[in-house]
């Protein structure tokens, strides 16, 4: 493995152990049923996702047409969960879900921002110019994904948040053959593109750090919904493509230490990752067109939430400029949450039902903008998916 994407590596031993080498060794493997559904896929153009979402529904043996290579994608599926495993995971995402807006602010200045510290793993995502050249949209694409795997039952198999998922996976492998196509990826240097080791770091961030950052906010979870929510993202990570090896380190102990790994092991933040934190912010606070003072309010309280949700070296890494309510969110926003959970609490206000009016709320939120309609396709649209399938990035600098 190249110092350039796992620095540190006796240290990560010493630290961590085994779950150090299983890492290392992550950065290499990608997802092979899914690669091979794709190249299958590919010459079906935009009819590829209609295909998928059919034998999803019907059974592959609706699609007549249907590659083999698809059916062995879909028959690796996980299995459904027990009774008892889905009751614990709806109280989890409920448990989450319920804290909407909050939810949100997590995911945007926590969650997606925090992937930026690895340029490695920002490598997809500079190459294809996907968030530069259209950041709001893969920004809101993925709220309305995470909106759609929160519904109550979102995650069972003949819901959208599901289907989703799956579709997520198959464009990380779409991406996948277009880079390697391109003859510009660096295996030996960056390991491979989209590969499993920062596949389940985005798990981490889309489980531990979304607990961790509603917990500093004021959000209260039993013990009880915290394993719920973990077994969740264990299901939704699964589906994802995340190896077996790795799904029994969805939990909060073992996310804690990954998340130790990672910021230990990659390199930090170059030009482009502070490039997509900048963007990121800018664009999150343009999002509907607001006025020039809301949107630099907005602006001034995202970098603010930045600072509060990753600590000060990360924002500083990511060269996010600080501002004052990094220190006047902790003041204001926490009591007030505290004190919204204590009349919520004494009320005995049922959080399964909070959760959907939040979920609701922010489908609302979502349409309201025009980017991405509900359902299926709120990821990426077919005919994105052809213009990335002509991309060639340009040759390294030497």
């Amino acid at each position: 493995m190249s110092k350039s994407r796992f620095l540190n590596g006796a240290e990560a031993s010493r630290r961590h152990g085994v779950l150090a080498g299983i890492y290392a060794a992550a950065l290499m493997h990608a997802d092979p049923l899914a690669d091979a559904a794709v190249e299958a896929l590919h010459p079906f153009h935009g009819r590829w996702w209609p295909m998928v979402l059919k034998a999803l529904e019907e059974g592959i043996a609706a699609v007549p047409d249907a590659p083999p290579e698809l059916a062995a994608l879909i028959a690796s599926l996980p299995p459904e969960p027990k009774p008892e495993e889905w009751e614990k995971m709806e109280r989890g995402a409920a448990a989450v879900a319920r804290a909407g807006d909050s939810a949100g602010l997590v995911l945007q200045c926590a969650s997606l921002m925090i992937d930026y510290w690895s340029p490695p793993a920002m490598k997809p995502l500079v190459m294809t110019g996907t968030l530069k050249q259209n950041t709001v949209h893969r920004l809101v694409q993925t709220n309305a994904w995470w909106i759609e795997l929160h519904r109550p039952g979102g995650l069972r198999a003949d819901q959208d948040g599901y289907k989703t998922t799956l579709h997520v996976r198959l464009i990380h492998a779409f991406v996948r053959r277009m880079i390697r196509g391109s003859g510009a990826w660096d295996r030996k240097a960056w390991g491979e593109p989209i590969n499993q080791g920062d596949l389940f770091f985005q798990v981490v961030g889309f489980s531990k750090l979304m607990i961790d950052s509603l917990q500093r906010m004021g959000y209260w979870f039993t013990a009880e919904e915290k394993e719920g929510y973990y077994l969740f993202w264990r299901h939704t990570a699964a589906l994802l493509g995340v190896e077996k090896a790795l799904l029994p380190y969805v939990n909060e102990a073992d996310c804690g230490r990954y998340w130790d790994l990672w910021m230990l092991t990659n390199p930090e933040p170059d030009d482009d990752g502070i490039a997509l934190a900048r963007t990121t912010l800018e664009a999150v606070a343009g999002v509907g067109n607001p006025s020039a003072p809301m949107r630099r309010f907005q602006l001034w309280l995202m970098r603010g939430a930045t600072y509060w949700l990753l600590g000060q070296e990360v924002g500083q890494k990511l060269k996010v400029p600080w501002t004052q309510a990094g220190h006047f969110l902790p003041l204001v926003y926490k009591p007030a949450v505290r004190i919204s959970e204590a009349f919520a609490k004494l009320r005995g206000a049922d959080r399964g039902e909070g959760a959907a009016r939040a979920i609701r709320k922010l489908a609302l939120g979502n349409a309201a903008l025009g980017i991405v309609p509900e359902g299926t396709q709120v990821v990426s649209a077919p005919d994105r998916l052809e213009a990335l399938a002509k991309f060639k990035p340009a040759p390294p600098a030497s």
